[in-house]
């Protein structure tokens, strides 16, 4: 498989990893670097010999979010197309037939967090922080992504972290069910490969079945007139003065003035 800049791939023995590039900017996703990861997720369902894949970040993070420079114009709607970008990235780990493993290794904040959500298993370093902070920028996620996560920690947990926004440490995380485990930072490779190479031992067509099989039992919908509800709410969030607000004031350092509309 093909290396670039922003994202490192690595194969070995049924092992594929996948690493974020862009440290200078925690590893923020761009809508390059999604199409990246898409193309390289399809070439790893089409390979045989990959059995189990892991993402984590350059250091010294693992993702903080989408690059809030490169969000559209929100304020008309149009910044839903990156919230779209990540959904159908989340979707695609999700999908995957082959485990995929999150390690971890700083900052999860925003698109990173639910990058890490979507994937099967979270392993994190004792340094690790996650956060799920759209209402500091007047913005919102899928419902598909906020179903995810929770489904992962629970009703009132998930409302905890998106109404607060505020970065939970790895071992809060690990009470919370956000993470699977938690290693010292000099140890977190070695632990994850173990797992990784038990997993790629093991017969691909049971653990690709056993995955299925638990996405679809512990699948959150939404349908009919509850789902328009949410599409209705999101709209009005994307279509906000505050959400105009949020970027630009992130962008220019500055607390953000919300005014509600």
């Amino acid at each position: 498989m093909p290396v670039s800049g922003e994202l490192i791939v690595e194969q070995e023995a049924g092992v594929v990893r996948l690493t974020l590039n862009r440290p200078d900017r925690r590893n923020a996703l761009t809508p390059e670097l999604i199409a990246e990861l898409l193309t390289t997720l399809d070439r790893i369902e089409r390979d045989e010999e990959a059995r189990v894949v892991v993402i984590t970040g350059a250091p010294p993070a693992f993702c903080a979010g989408f690059d809030i420079h490169r969000i559209g114009s929100p304020g008309r709607g149009s910044a839903g197309a990156e919230r779209d970008l990540v959904e159908t990235l989340c979707a695609r780990v999700r999908a995957l037939p082959a485990p995929v493993i999150a390690k971890v290794n700083g900052v999860a904040s925003g698109a990173g967090c639910d990058l890490a959500v979507s994937c099967d298993l979270r392993f994190a370093s004792t340094d690790a922080r996650l956060a799920m902070p759209p209402a500091k920028l007047g913005l919102l996620y899928s419902w598909e992504g906020m179903a995810r996560l929770t489904a992962l920690v629970g009703p009132a947990t998930a409302k905890e972290m998106l109404f607060a926004g505020e970065l939970v440490d790895a071992g809060r995380a690990l009470e919370l069910g956000l993470v699977d485990r938690v290693h010292l930072p000099e140890s977190l490779d070695e632990e994850t490969d173990r797992f990784l190479e038990t997993v790629a031992a093991n017969a691909p067509l049971s653990v690709a079945a056993s995955k299925l099989t638990v996405n679809l039992l512990s699948e959150v919908a939404l349908r009919g007139s509850d789902l328009d509800e949410v599409e209705e709410a999101s709209r009005r969030v994307w279509r906000s003065e505050d959400s105009q607000e949020g970027p630009r004031a992130f962008r220019e350092r500055r607390p953000p003035r919300f005014v509600g509309r």
